[in-house]
């Protein structure tokens, strides 16, 4: 381990949400932008072995020991995380973007037995693989301060993903950036008819049932898309009728680990694109779902500008204009071991869903197969009763498909 700090420039992720930072203040700094998991532990847990597993846990990572400034972020060659004693854990908890570590712990005690722990990072750090491997090795370290087996070192360190990401994006930055000119410069995109009286809402439900989810798979499979083109598709479909005509405009996550050591490396391997959608057809159709597919497989190579200087390519922006839409794979565990410690996760967040978009639209898979999902709008023309209602055409959509 080096003694003096390390600075890395920001990853695509992190430089996008710099940007929008600037835009909006606090919306990527704030302290509860993190990504959490409370976890229920059920044995003799051992609160001093803890801490030394966290501190070994920081060690290890550079991206544990790493504070984030504008334009840049600074790895120091030691940092340490109190785990601190509450009455009762939360989901949320203040990690702030320029502190020491991205990482907070809580526990609190139910019972001689029994206890809660609550992982907090905050997201400039991190993504959903990052949560849960970093508790999946916090445990491993536990039961290595216990006398279990060692733990492997990490396949890599986020300073080293920067670097492979930066060397890709210089590899045909003139290509994207033609790209991108032709495909949003000067658009009028599709908008919903302005409505002062639609209040902002925020809602969790089932959005598909297994036997609708299963229909959505098949049909992406038959036609080379994936779960998340295919559901765009879809959804462009049922969003038809309610907007103006046009192109729609959509941002999603796209992951980046796609070598080996990325894999379980902690650090937020994954940047966030526009997404534009063609006007959809009344129906969803096999060519409509690939014209859409192909789309994404151009956002996914070209993927490397601030959003901001992507929004300023289309006339008159807003953010109500862009609606954000993210398939979720199912990465969380059914239980985390700490030794002769069993754990239990029961539950987990992402930061809360104040970030400006038409309309935020956050899906995963259930154990059981089904789509539930996180859904909000920021006011002003989609309605809830709207939304709920698009969903239920995009179900029956795949039914009648």
């Amino acid at each position: 381990m080096t003694s003096v700090e390390t600075t890395w420039p920001l990853s695509v992720w992190q430089r996008q949400c710099m940007g929008l930072e600037r835009a909006h203040p606090g919306s990527f700094t704030d302290p509860l932008y993190t990504i959490s998991a409370v976890v229920e532990l059920r044995g003799p847990l051992d609160l001093v072995v803890l801490q030394r597993a966290v501190d070994e846990l920081i060690r290890r990572h550079e991206i544990l020991r790493t504070r984030f400034v504008e334009d840049a972020q600074v790895v120091s060659p030691r940092a340490s995380s109190e785990v601190v004693l509450l009455d009762e854990v939360d989901v949320y908890f203040p990690v702030y973007a320029d502190s020491p570590t991205p990482l907070a712990v809580t526990v609190s005690r139910h019972g001689t037995d029994e206890h809660r722990l609550s992982f907090h990072l905050q997201h400039l750090a991190c993504d959903p693989v990052t949560l849960w491997s970093a508790l999946a090795e916090l445990g491993a370290l536990y039961h290595a301060e216990l006398g279990g087996p060692a733990v492997p070192p990490p396949s890599a360190q986020f300073g080293e993903y920067v670097t492979f990401e930066g060397q890709q994006q210089r590899a045909d930055e003139v290509a994207a950036r033609a790209w991108w000119e032709s495909c949003l410069g000067g658009k009028a995109f599709a908008r919903v008819p302005a409505d002062s009286t639609a209040l902002s809402f925020e809602y969790r439900d089932d959005l598909l049932s297994a036997e609708e989810f299963t229909a959505l798979a098949k049909f992406g499979r038959a036609h080379r898309g994936t779960v998340l083109t295919t559901l765009a598709a879809a959804l462009a479909c049922a969003m038809g009728p309610h907007v103006s005509g046009g192109d729609l405009l959509f941002s999603t996550i796209f992951r980046k680990r796609d070598r080996p050591q990325w894999q379980r490396m902690l650090g937020p391997c994954f940047a966030v694109t526009l997404f534009p959608v063609p006007a959809p057809p009344d129906r969803l159709t096999a060519d409509y779902s690939r014209a859409v597919r192909d789309i994404l497989v151009r956002c996914q190579r070209y993927n490397r500008f601030d959003l901001l200087e992507l929004h300023a390519l289309i006339p008159d922006f807003t953010p109500a204009l862009n609606h954000f839409l993210e398939f979720m794979p199912p990465d969380r565990p059914d239980g985390i071991a700490f030794g002769p410690v069993t754990g239990r996760v029961v539950t987990a967040a992402g930061p809360p869903t104040d970030t400006p978009f038409g309309l935020d639209l956050r899906t995963r898979d259930t154990p059981a197969g089904a789509v539930v999902g996180h859904i909000s709008g920021c006011g002003g023309g989609w309605r809830e009763a709207t939304v709920r209602q698009l969903w239920r055409d995009v179900a029956a959509q795949l039914r009648d498909g």
